[in-house]
């Protein structure tokens, strides 16, 4: 099954990021690194494998600020649904995503950021899963969206 593109929720501004024209097509996420603030998601990197197994870094995309987190998922383990929220944070022209969760088969990671403003959810059903980020970003994470891989 192939990869389908969805969203991104959050601002204009930024250049766009994700994974690189050339690298494979993502077959499973493995990590996420988000470093976020208390106002606002500053930037983020993940990890996934590609359908041989091998394993690739992109990122990271968005500012140097915020404290790092590592979510790690397990071989098990496998991203369903990302929500968030993003507003206009008075630093920059647009808006920014402000919080990220991520929910797994297996657990919820975060908040990450401060859940304030308009929310965006993106749940995956009937055994999908979401195997890779893009979006857009500068000194922050201006948008996010995500690659979904049908079950």
């Amino acid at each position: 099954m192939g990869v389908v593109k969805i969203g991104p929720w959050g601002g204009e501004g930024g250049r766009d990021w994700g994974i690189p024209a050339g690298m494979p097509e993502a077959h499973r996420l493995e990590a996420i690194t988000v470093c976020s603030s208390l106002a606002v998601v500053d930037a983020l990197s993940f990890a996934y494998t590609d359908g041989q197994g091998r394993r690739h870094h992109v990122g990271p995309w968005g500012g140097n600020g915020g404290d790092p987190y590592v979510v790690r998922l397990e071989p098990s383990e496998f991203l369903t649904e990302v929500s968030g929220t993003f507003a206009y944070i008075g630093t920059q022209p647009t808006d920014a995503v402000t919080s990220l969760t991520f929910v797994t088969n297996l657990r919820k990671h975060g908040p990450f950021g401060d859940v304030d403003g308009t929310p965006f959810s993106v749940p995956v059903r009937d055994g999908g899963s979401i195997v890779a980020l893009f979006g857009r970003g500068w000194d922050y994470i201006d948008a996010i969206g995500v690659y979904v891989r049908a079950s």
